[in-house]
């Protein structure tokens, strides 16, 4: 078993204490009350919903998924992890109608175009990413690699909480994964396929939102005017 399988569950925790840490303010430690909830960006009041713990719910259940998988790897527990990986079907389509739900109600509230042109990027980016890491199931070396890019398109959100840069933060662990694979099996073609779509949606999201912002406008309409 290469290094990296024993590594993930530890970088999987890792980005789960940053998620709790991240959300903190405007969520966890306001278990189970959610009063007087203040969103770290902007520092203003915000209402949590039922729509709010439905993601919160499903985000923090495919992160334990991400943590468990592994390790049943590890633990040479194989079929329990096919059984976990043909539920996360369900739980990445649930996932992907909270984030539906959750990008309306936010944007409903109040219009955010920069927030909104994020979300067109990070969104499809998971999907394709998860997508792709079920393609190749069969692959481990590949599978594995697929399923750490997942990450990625949820660091934007996450990191917004604490103030840092999304998209530098993005890029900075693309290197890193360049820079660990160097040193490891030198499995590159993964983290190329991802990259080479990563670039391809930043550059339509770009587009619309410094070149033709009319056309993000109206498809801002289109969803929630």
């Amino acid at each position: 078993m290469e290094k990296l399988h024993r590594s993930l569950p530890f970088v999987f925790f890792a980005f789960f204490v940053l998620v709790i840490y991240s959300f903190y303010q405007s969520y966890f430690g306001h278990i189970p009350e959610f009063e007087n909830v203040i969103s770290p960006i902007g520092n203003v009041p915000i209402t949590i919903t039922a729509i709010t713990h439905f993601h919160a719910i499903v985000v923090v259940l495919w992160l334990l998924l991400l943590i468990v998988q592994p390790i049943l790897i590890i633990k040479k527990k194989v079929a329990i992890h096919k059984i976990l990986g043909k539920a996360s079907y369900i739980l990445v389509a649930l996932m992907a109608i909270s984030l539906v739900l959750i990008i309306n109600q936010e944007q409903t509230r109040l219009k955010d175009l920069p927030v909104f042109a994020v979300n067109l990027f990070d969104f499809p980016v998971f999907i394709v990413f998860y997508i792709l890491a079920i393609y190749y199931r069969k692959n481990s070396a590949y599978h594995s690699r697929f399923m750490i890019m997942t990450i990625i398109p949820l660091l934007s959100p996450v990191l917004a909480r604490i103030h840092a840069n999304g998209i530098v933060a993005q890029l900075s662990f693309w290197l890193l994964l360049f820079v660990i694979e160097a040193f490891n099996r030198k499995t590159f073609k993964p983290y190329l396929i991802g990259l080479g779509y990563y670039l391809f949606n930043f550059s339509i999201v770009a587009y619309l939102f410094f070149v033709n912002k009319e056309l993000l406008e109206k498809f801002w309409s289109i969803l929630f005017a």
